[in-house]
C-alpha cells in the first residue's frame, strides 16, 4: 500500500491567474489540495525577495508593495526569450514557472507526507511547440517528471465525462485568465476525440481588467489632468480593483471602484470613487466579444461541423463566469445546446488534469483520448515559401516525413528551417533552425534529404534531417521565436514519400 501511495501521479493546472493541483482517489473523483492558508486556488504571483520566493495570495496581496520584485501572469511568456532583472539576477518564464510548480509540489507533498516526482501538467490546446517545451522544462526544473502535458479543454471535457457517464458532443469554452481555449469534443463509449480546436493565447480574463483599468485612468486623467499609469504603485492598485469590479459584476449589476489617496499632487491627495455597471463593461469588451466570436466560427468552418452539432457546452476558467459571455454564446449556438454548471468553472481542468493521472498511475479505468494539431507546422523553402508538412486537424501523436532536394550541384549543407503557422492572421513564427554538413555529392534537384516531423503525447515537436545516401543526420534544438526575415532554407520541397 505505501509503495503504491509513494507512486502517485499529481495533476496540476498551471494557469495564468491561479494554479492548482488535485491527487487521484480510488473510487472517487480527484480531489483538489488546499494550500497553507486552507485556500483550494493559488494565485500565480510569484515575489521574489533577496532571502526567500513567496508564491500566491501573499505575493499577490503585497504586489502594490512589492511591484518591482513581483512577477503575474507568467504563462503569457512561456515560450519566449522574456526575463525580469530582480535583485540583480534575470529571471526567465521557466524559472518563474519552476517556482510555481515548485510550490504546488510542496502543497500535495505537505498534504501527503511524502515526496511527489511525478505529475501532469494542463496546457492551452492553443500552445505552440515553443510553449509546450518551456512548460516541461519547468516541470523538470521543479524536481518533476512529467507524464503529459495535458491540453487544458480536453481536461475539461474528461472531467465532465466522468462525472455525467455519458456519450455526447461537447463544445469546451475555456476562457481562464490569460488564454481562450474552444474545442469541439466527441465523447463515446469513454473515448474523447477532438473534432475541432481554436484559441488566442493572448486572450483572457486580465484583458477585461486592462479594459477596466484604461477606462478609470481615462476618465481619471480627464477629471484631475494627471495620468495614473505613469504612477507604478498607483497603476498597480487601479489593476487589482479592476479584477474585483470585474468579478463583483458576474454577480450584480453595478459596483463601486473605491481607491482612497490612490496618488499625491502638489494640491494633496487624489481618491478614485467612480461606478461601473455590468452594461458599461459589456460596451467597453466589444472588441474582446468580437474576438471570440470570430474564433468559434473559425473553429467550426475549419471541422466542417455545423451548429447544430454541439449537443453541450463546458465552461471552464474563472472568465466564462461573465454573464454577458454565456448570453452572447447563447445567442450563437443553437438553442437546444444545453449549458452544464455541475461543476466549479475554475477547478475543473485541474480534476480532468486528476483524472488523467490516477488513470496513468492505475486509480482510474483507462481512458482513450485523441487531440489535434492547432497549428499548421512545416518548414521554409528556398524561395521562402512555407511548405506544410502536418497541417492544423491532424490528431496526435503523428509522424510526417517530406523528401527535399538541394538547390545546387555538390552542396555541401542544408538549413533546415521550422515553421508555424497559426490562425486567424495566418502569422509564420519561426520554431528553431538547425543545419547538416558534409553531403553527399548530389546533382541540384536529385531528392536526397529527408525531413521528419514526429509530435509526441505531449504535442511536442521534433524535427530530424536526414542525408539518404550517407545517413548523416541531425535534429532540431528548440531555440526561442526569431522574427528576423531574410533566414532563408536551401532544401527544395521535392514530394512526401509517406
Amino acid at each position: 500500500m505505501t509503495e503504491n501511495i509513494q507512486k502517485i501521479i499529481v495533476g496540476i493546472d498551471l494557469g495564468t491567474t491561479n494554479s492548482l493541483v488535485t491527487i487521484p482517489k480510488s473510487g472517487d473523483r480527484p480531489e483538489i489540495i488546499a494550500n497553507e492558508r486552507g485556500e483550494r486556488l493559488t494565485p500565480s504571483v510569484v515575489t521574489i525577495q533577496p532571502d526567500q520566493i513567496i508564491i500566491g495570495e501573499l505575493a499577490r496581496s503585497q504586489a502594490v508593495l512589492n511591484h518591482d520584485i513581483t512577477v503575474s501572469c507568467v504563462k503569457r511568456s512561456m515560450g519566449t526569450d522574456r526575463c525580469w532583472t530582480i535583485n540583480d539576477k534575470e529571471w526567465s518564464s521557466v524559472e518563474i514557472s519552476a517556482e510555481i510548480l515548485k510550490h504546488l509540489k510542496t502543497v500535495a507533498e505537505n498534504y501527503l507526507g511524502h515526496e511527489i516526482t511525478d505529475a501532469v501538467i494542463t496546457v492551452p490546446a492553443h500552445f505552440n511547440d515553443l510553449q509546450r517545451e518551456a512548460t516541461l522544462q519547468a516541470g523538470v526544473m521543479a524536481g518533476l517528471n512529467v507524464h503529459k502535458l495535458f491540453n487544458e479543454p480536453t481536461a475539461a471535457a474528461l472531467a465532465y465525462g466522468i462525472q455525467q457517464n455519458k456519450d455526447d458532443h461537447l463544445m469546451v469554452f475555456d476562457f481562464g485568465g490569460g488564454t481562450l481555449d474552444i474545442t469541439l469534443l466527441e465523447v463515446k463509449d469513454g473515448a474523447f476525440l477532438v473534432r475541432g480546436v481554436g484559441g488566442d493565447t493572448e486572450l483572457g480574463g486580465i484583458d477585461f481588467d486592462r479594459v477596466i483599468v484604461d477606462h478609470i485612468r481615462d476618465d481619471f486623467e480627464k477629471m484631475h489632468s494627471v495620468n495614473l499609469s505613469k504612477d507604478p504603485v498607483a497603476y498597480q492598485q487601479l489593476q487589482n480593483h479592476a479584477e474585483r469590479s470585474k468579478i463583483d459584476l458576474s454577480g450584480v449589476n453595478e459596483t463601486k471602484i473605491m481607491i482612497p489617496y490612490v496618488t499625491v499632487t502638489q494640491n494633496g491627495p487624489l481618491h478614485i470613487n467612480m461606478p461601473l455597471t455590468r452594461e458599461t463593461l459589456e460596451k467597453l469588451s466589444q472588441p474582446i466579444i468580437e474576438k471570440i466570436e470570430s474564433i468559434l466560427n473559425d473553429i467550426l468552418n475549419d471541422s466542417g461541423m455545423p451548429k447544430d452539432w454541439i449537443k453541450c457546452v463546458v465552461m471552464a476558467g474563472g472568465t466564462s463566469r461573465i454573464p454577458f459571455i454565456k448570453q452572447r454564446l447563447s445567442d450563437l449556438l443553437p438553442k437546444s445546446a444545453e449549458f452544464r454548471h455541475d461543476l466549479n468553472p475554475e477547478e475543473i481542468v485541474a480534476l480532468g488534469a486528476g483524472v488523467l493521472a490516477g488513470t496513468l498511475g492505475g486509480q482510474y479505468p483507462e481512458i482513450s483520448f485523441k487531440d489535434m494539431v492547432s497549428h499548421d507546422l512545416g518548414i521554409e523553402d528556398h524561395e521562402g515559401k512555407f511548405v506544410v508538412l502536418i497541417p492544423r486537424g491532424m490528431v496526435y501523436p503523428i509522424e510526417k516525413s517530406l523528401l527535399c532536394t538541394t538547390i545546387k550541384d555538390n552542396q555541401g549543407e542544408v538549413i533546415v528551417h521550422v515553421l508555424q503557422q497559426s490562425k486567424p492572421d495566418n502569422q509564420l513564427i519561426s520554431l528553431g533552425d538547425f543545419k547538416i554538413s558534409g553531403l553527399s555529392q548530389y546533382t541540384a534537384g536529385e531528392p536526397n534529404i529527408l525531413v521528419t516531423f514526429s509530435i509526441d503525447a505531449n504535442g511536442i515537436l521534433r524535427v530530424r534531417a536526414e542525408d539518404q545516401k550517407s545517413g548523416i543526420n541531425d535534429e532540431i534544438q528548440l531555440i526561442l521565436p526569431d522574427f528576423k526575415s531574410g533566414k532563408k532554407s536551401v532544401c527544395a520541397e521535392h514530394e512526401d514519400p509517406s
